[in-house]
């Protein structure tokens, strides 16, 4: 019985492997999201185990108070060979009293930790007793700060030197969509209805410019 079954599982390993080989050999583009990470596979660069969230190569939004340097699926292929979603990073640097503009992360929940300085993250909880919840917390050198998927949250630096945290997710792609901006795609007469406002206000706020890299406010270096 022992034997049947050792030969059977070497049989299955068999048909797995030559499968496998199969969908190397060729993979049709635009398919399945499987079928796109095998293919990042075979085209990446192992250099990938290691990424320098310092290079200035790397930084993908800036302003003259701060920057941000991301570690997703996006500009490191290396992260589609890990399983279960792989995971992702955030460098953010914030200039005194500059923020990180309000947003979610529909995708992942984020974990930052805190490398220098000293930042106040705040988020807001889902909607409990018809009222949602508003949570600050400041959050100094190495102490960390867990995030759950999809809450709205943004963070401050309200010192007078420069902070800066590094973002995890559990996810090579939590995804962000910026709160101000993504209302402001909204018709007027939704927001005017949802808050009160009368909508000559959202017209003028329309007309005002989106802003969607870290480091917005605060002062000139």
């Amino acid at each position: 019985m022992t034997a049947i079954f050792g030969a059977i599982f070497v049989l299955a390993s068999l048909a797995s492997g030559t499968q496998a080989q199969k969908i190397n050999a060729t993979i049709p583009t635009g398919f399945t999201e499987f079928e796109q990470e095998v293919k990042q596979r075979q085209n990446v660069n192992y250099t990938g185990f290691v990424f320098d969230l310092v290079d200035p190569a790397q930084v993908s939004d800036a302003t003259p108070n701060g920057n941000q340097t991301t570690n997703f699926i996006q500009n490191n292929p290396f992260l589609a060979t890990l399983p279960n979603g792989g995971n992702g990073q955030n460098l953010l640097k914030l200039g005194p009293c500059a923020g990180n503009t309000i947003h979610t992360h529909p995708r992942g929940s984020e974990i930052s930790t805190v490398l220098y300085g000293n930042i106040m993250f705040g988020m807001v909880d889902e909607n409990l007793r018809d009222a949602n919840q508003l949570v600050l917390r400041n959050i100094s050198q190495y102490e960390t700060i867990h995030i759950p998927q999809g809450l709205l949250h943004f963070s401050f630096n309200d010192n007078c030197e420069e902070a800066a945290f590094l973002a995890n997710f559990g996810t090579r792609d939590p995804g962000t969509q910026s709160t101000w901006n993504s209302i402001m795609q909204i018709p007027t007469p939704i927001l005017q209805l949802s808050t009160g406002i009368p909508e000559a206000h959202f017209n003028a706020y329309k007309q005002l410019p989106l802003l969607l890299a870290p480091g917005t406010g605060g002062r000139p270096p």
